[in-house]
């Protein structure tokens, strides 16, 4: 039997777009990120980047001739809010991004092309520092402006929407970053050509998406069409991120109970992923739900094995993504309390990282500390209410504890809290139970001791 196809049908790709470009110019109407002032920007000294100081001498030349060429100080600005982007100064990054926007807006209106780096700038420095409900009209507005620029399908668009639909989601407007990642898919495949091969790392967003918000069999069915475009190809690198996305899809599952899992409304053209109703919880004689032990699906496994294979095999593979791979074999290894197998996976990408010239990034620094890998997460915890802020208040459960080097956890108290001793006890005892990827040092995983980790929760407000 066929599977259905992933993507909404045309005609309702189309409602998306009409009500996405609603939604973009309703956006403009807020008010816009603009300023009667010129920022004060950081003059080049010895603690900043050379990208920031090159970026900061051409502002300052382009400055000198401002009222002959506005529009070289505009470019300028954008590019010193990039260099300060890169650096994660977002407070800086607004600064030049704004002034910057000021300029675009006086010299070439409120709906030109000039607008796009500027105001993208500032959606992203706003997305990146958290500010996710400022970060959303922006990015709108840039979107809109880009497709009546490049047309509803062109491919400036797939950075923007990305981002946008991370806003969306971190905002709880889930069903509106679901749709901008479905038409992510679409207008890759509009550019491609539908089993195009160059649809797949949207595929794969899509799939990641799915996985990050709960949404487990549209993440791996996602997944599984990005395969099947690449067919019989066994050993085609490009079969790598789907299939570590599987793997991811159901890594992330084991650190949430099943009541953070539970199916939700799907639109019409997604119907065909569901598999009926989620089975009732059953209840303990204290009226606690049972939960049922999660056990890793093997289908990952798998995947993730032949991954590696697939990168062996390819003397072109990036020594990044052979890192990331045999990093992420370790963590299900890990996940299943396996560290006798996690171990030398680990190791492995120890070595690659130590004698790789020039790598930077997470890569070069991913075994430098711990990291979490699995994490019984309470319900308490994942249970997050449906109740305005007034409404609920907030809770903490400060625990202590040490990494072995096997990336278990031993010596876990907890030194401080203000809520429910029971409440306490579950998340003492959900960190007991957690798995973390050790600390490497020269090509060695070692104990870390003294970590401290505070848990913070809601609950509903007393009505006493």
């Amino acid at each position: 039997m066929d599977r259905p196809h992933p993507y909404p049908p045309r005609a309702a790709v189309a409602a998306i777009a009409v009500g996405f470009t609603i939604c973009a110019a309703a956006a403009e109407r807020v008010e816009r990120v603009s300023t009667q002032i010129e920022f004060s920007l950081p003059a080049a000294g010895p603690g900043l980047s050379v990208d920031i100081k090159a970026a900061l001498a051409r502002v300052s030349e382009a400055r000198s001739r401002a009222d002959a060429d506005p529009l070289a100080l505009e470019d300028a600005l954008a590019a010193l809010g990039d260099a300060f982007l890169n650096e994660s100064q977002y407070a800086t990054a607004e600064a030049a991004y704004a002034e910057a926007l000021r300029l675009a807006e006086q010299h070439g209106g409120l709906k030109g092309e000039r607008l796009l780096p500027p105001l993208l700038g500032m959606g992203n420095t706003l997305a990146g520092s958290g500010r996710h409900e400022e970060a959303v009209p922006r990015l709108q507005r840039a979107v809109a402006i880009a497709r009546v620029q490049y047309g509803l399908f062109d491919l400036h668009q797939q950075d923007m929407l990305k981002t946008l639909a991370t806003s969306l989601t971190a905002v709880g407007r889930e069903r509106e970053a679901q749709d901008l990642m479905i038409y992510r898919a679409r207008v890759a495949e509009k550019t491609y050509g539908e089993g195009s091969r160059e649809v797949i790392p949207a595929l794969c967003d899509l799939g990641d998406w799915f996985a990050e918000v709960g949404m487990s069999p549209e993440a791996r069915m996602v997944f599984q069409v990005a395969l099947n475009i690449v067919g019989s190809k066994l050993n085609d690198p490009v079969i790598v991120e789907p299939l570590r996305g599987i793997a991811r899809t159901d890594m992330r599952r084991q650190s949430y109970p099943e009541s953070a899992l539970r199916p939700r409304e799907a639109p019409p053209f997604y119907q065909f992923a569901t598999v009926g109703p989620p089975p009732p919880f059953r209840f303990d004689a204290m009226g606690k739900p049972i939960v049922e032990a999660r056990v890793l699906n093997r289908e990952g496994e798998y995947a993730l094995q032949r991954a590696l294979r697939v990168l062996e095999a390819d003397p072109r593979a990036s020594t990044q993504t052979r890192i990331e791979t045999l990093i992420q074999m370790g963590d299900w290894y890990q996940i299943k309390k396996s560290p006798r197998e996690a171990l030398p996976h680990y190791q492995r990408a120890s070595q690659l990282i130590r004698t790789a010239p020039g790598l930077s990034g997470s890569a070069a620094t991913a075994l430098d500390f711990p990291v979490r890998v699995s994490y019984p997460t309470p319900e308490i915890v994942a249970n997050v209410l449906a109740l305005p802020p007034e409404e609920t208040q907030s809770h903490y459960v400060q625990i202590e504890f040490t990494i072995a080097a096997d990336g278990s956890v031993s010596d876990a108290r907890v030194v401080d809290h203000d809520t429910r001793n029971r409440y306490a006890d579950d998340i003492l005892d959900a960190m007991r139970a957690a798995r973390f990827r050790p600390k490497f040092v020269d090509g060695e995983a070692v104990a870390t001791p003294a970590i401290t980790y505070r848990e913070v929760f809601w609950t509903a407000k007393s009505r006493e």
